[in-house]
């Protein structure tokens, strides 16, 4: 590896530079996500059901940690971190910013929900410009060093008059290729780690849209006076409805863009 790295150029020190930087990004961000992701299908079902039977003023379905102390380690360790990652969820943060403002109006819910969002939003893309700017300098890098291996190598050929000798003219691309190949290697799985990674924010950020909406169909749906909170169950009595018809799934996909 030190043979090949030497061979192609002091070029190539930037490109495994941008490789350790990418790779270093790639595991903490797939650490960041899979400590942040929970089934949503469950969360959803468990959400549904706490709305129907919980008093409005009281949504919570925050994990808390057991106090227990049987089981194996493993098994209590693996508990806590489920619990662990349960509650930093987006999902549970949404819903916890929407309980805490249920009863302060409109406006202020939603302002509420657009800043938890926006917040949400930033942590997730965090060090994706890097991602990007590493997958389109690389080649660029790549490129630079063939270009100047090719050069070296004419010049070369110039300093001996013109007489061309094939086995030193080939050895010499050889190695100014060497840099674009690097390149291409350290580009291609940075841009579909980016790729997915985007993929995994634009998924939860609906999700995020999608469990405002499930709240507000169950909590504010049939209330018979829009003017003040209600009071009681979410199954029976209805919190205040929205002043205008506000499309909540913008609240939060908005910041994606």
């Amino acid at each position: 590896m030190l043979d090949l790295i030497a061979k192609g150029g002091p070029v190539m020190w930037p490109i495994i530079a941008c490789a350790f930087v990418s790779a270093a990004i790639i595991i903490e961000r797939g650490i960041y996500f899979y400590c942040t992701g929970i089934n949503y299908e469950i969360f959803k079902n468990g959400l549904i059901e706490k709305l129907k039977t919980a008093v409005i003023h009281d949504i919570d379905i925050e994990k808390n940690v057991s106090g227990s102390k049987e089981g194996f380690f493993l098994k209590r360790l693996m508990e806590r971190f489920s619990v662990l990652r349960w509650n930093r969820s987006q999902y549970v943060k949404t819903v916890k910013v929407f309980s805490e403002n249920i009863t302060t109006g409109t406006r202020s819910r939603e302002e509420a929900l657009r800043r938890t969002g926006s917040e949400e939003i930033e942590k997730m893309e965090r060090y994706f410009q890097g991602l990007s700017a590493i997958s389109h300098v690389s080649p660029l890098l790549g490129l630079l060093g063939t270009v100047t291996g090719i050069i070296a190598s004419f010049n070369v050929i110039s300093q001996m008059g013109g007489q061309v000798d094939v086995a030193a003219l080939a050895g010499g691309i050889w190695e100014a290729m060497l840099t674009t190949a690097a390149g291409l290697t350290v580009a291609i799985p940075t841009q579909l780690a980016y790729l997915y990674f985007e993929k995994i924010v634009a998924g939860r950020v609906n999700r995020m849209s999608y469990t405002i909406t499930y709240m507000n169909e169950v909590l504010f749906s049939g209330c018979p006076d829009r003017g003040r909170p209600c009071e009681g169950t979410a199954g029976e009595k209805k919190d205040e409805l929205f002043t205008h018809e506000t499309d909540i799934e913008e609240i939060v996909k908005d910041e994606v863009c």
